[in-house]
C-alpha cells in the first residue's frame, strides 16, 4: 500500500466521483481508477459501488475512511516533520569577540539565534582582532569581530561591515596645552605608547603619520585598551583608545584627546570565505547583520 493509494481513497469517497477526484488529484481518470482497483485488490474487500452518478462507498470502504484519513494525517505529520528538520539549523558556533560583550551586541544576538535556531550552541572567546583573524582563518574559530583594516587580500576571509567605530588620540592631562594646538608632525614628535604587533590601533596610526613622512617617538608598548588607558594616564605618553573609551578617561580626569583630526576603524565580521555554505556560519551572520540592522535583514 503507498501513500497515494490512501490519498485516492479518500478523494474518491469525498468528491463520490472519479473524474472530480481526478481533477483535485492533479491526476489523470486511468491512474485513479488504478489506484482504487488496486488498494481493493490489496485490502481484500470492495470499497466503492460504480453507480450512473459516480463512486458510493460500501460499507467496508466506509468503515476504513476514518482510518484512511488517521493514516494520511498522521504521514503528512512526519513530512512536516522531515520538512521542519531539513530547515532547523544545529551545531556549534565559536565566535571571537574583540571587546566586550554588551558593545558586540552578544545578548541581542543570543536572543535573536534563541529564537530562530534553538539549534545552535554559541561559544564565545575573547581576545583580540589578529588572534582572532588567525583562528578564524585556522578553523578555531567559526566567526569573529575584527577591525578589518588587518585583513590581508590573501586571508581568505569574507568580512561583514557592521559600523565605523570613531577612535581618538590621547595624552595625558600634562599635555592639553601642547596638544590643544599640535599637528600630526608634532604629535610624532611626543612620546607615544605604541602597540602589539599586528593591532588595528598600529595600522590606522602608522598609515596616518607614514603618509606624510614622519617617524614615531615609541617609548613603550602595551597590549590591550585597559593598559594603554592605563599608561597615559600615568603620564607615560599618547596613544590612541576608541572614542568612547576616551572621552570615559577624559570624564574621569585621566586623559585629555586631540580634536585635530577624525580616526575610525570598520568593524566587521568574519568567517572563512570557503565556509560561507556552512549552515550554523550562514544563521550566526544573518542574526548579526540583523541584530546590527543591516539594509536588507529584518529586526
Amino acid at each position: 500500500m503507498e501513500y497515494y493509494h490512501l490519498r485516492t481513497f479518500v478523494a474518491v469517497a469525498e468528491e463520490e466521483h472519479l473524474t472530480r477526484a481526478a481533477e483535485r488529484l492533479h491526476a489523470s481518470l486511468p491512474a485513479v481508477s488504478a489506484h482504487v482497483r488496486g488498494l481493493e485488490d490489496e485490502l481484500g474487500v470492495p470499497l466503492f459501488v460504480r453507480t450512473p452518478k459516480g463512486m458510493r462507498l460500501t460499507d467496508e470502504g466506509k468503515a476504513l475512511l476514518a482510518e484512511a484519513r488517521r493514516a494520511l494525517s498522521g504521514l503528512d505529520a512526519v513530512l512536516k516533520r522531515a520538512g521542519a528538520l531539513k530547515r532547523e539549523v544545529t551545531g556549534v558556533a565559536r565566535i571571537g569577540l574583540n571587546n566586550e560583550a554588551a558593545r558586540m551586541r552578544v545578548p541581542e544576538l543570543l536572543a535573536v539565534l534563541g529564537r530562530r535556531h534553538p539549534g545552535v550552541e554559541v561559544h564565545l572567546v575573547n581576545s583580540s582582532s589578529p588572534r582572532i583573524l588567525d583562528a578564524v582563518r585556522q578553523d578555531k574559530l567559526d566567526l569573529g569581530f575584527v577591525y578589518d583594516n588587518i585583513i590581508e587580500p590573501g586571508d581568505g576571509v569574507a568580512a561583514l561591515n557592521l559600523e565605523n567605530v570613531p577612535m581618538a588620540v590621547v595624552g595625558p592631562t600634562s599635555f592639553a596645552a601642547r596638544m590643544r594646538q599640535a599637528d600630526w608632525e608634532a604629535l610624532a614628535g611626543m612620546p607615544w605608547v605604541w602597540f602589539s604587533d599586528r593591532c588595528p590601533f598600529q595600522y590606522l596610526l602608522e598609515t596616518s603619520f607614514s603618509c606624510r613622512s614622519l617617524a614615531i617617538n615609541k617609548v613603550m608598548v602595551g597590549d590591550n585598551d585597559a593598559t594603554l588607558r592605563t599608561l597615559v594616564a600615568a603620564g607615560i605618553g599618547l596613544t590612541l583608545l576608541r572614542r568612547d573609551d576616551a572621552l570615559d578617561a577624559a570624564a574621569a580626569g585621566e586623559v585629555c584627546l586631540w580634536e585635530c583630526a577624525e580616526l575610525s576603524l570598520t568593524l566587521s565580521l568574519v568567517h572563512r570565505r570557503d565556509r560561507a555554505g556552512d549552515r550554523v556560519i550562514a544563521a550566526v551572520a544573518a542574526a548579526v547583520a540583523e541584530v546590527w540592522g543591516l539594509p536588507g535583514h529584518r529586526r
